[in-house]
């Protein structure tokens, strides 16, 4: 008389039931893992965000100066002297109106 595992059809059901057991174990934690996302949690950036716009770049202070004297706030000779104290050349003197034409 032999006492074995036999469940009738021979030995290779109890290691085939063994195999199904442990995949579908392995299936749902995997999916239950997946679910939760931490199969792979997002990579911390230092980024910004991509929708978020760059700060608005600062004009030059010459810049500033030829809006203030095109727009009025400023006569020529006032224009000439911030532009000198700014640290840049001073225009070259403009012709007199009606003065010598070259043709």
């Amino acid at each position: 008389m032999g006492y074995g595992w036999h469940l009738g059809g021979g030995g290779w059901l109890w290691p085939l039931l063994v195999l199904v057991l442990v995949g579908v174990v392995v299936f749902f934690v995997s999916r239950a893992v997946a679910l939760r996302g931490l199969a792979h949690p997002p990579a911390a950036t230092s980024s910004p965000a991509p929708n978020v716009p760059p700060p608005p770049a600062r004009p030059e202070p010459l810049d500033i100066l030829r809006e203030r004297f095109a727009r009025g706030d400023i006569p020529l000779d006032e224009f000439e002297t911030a532009k000198r104290a700014l640290g840049y050349p001073s225009s070259p003197p403009l012709p007199a109106p009606g003065g010598p034409t070259v043709g």
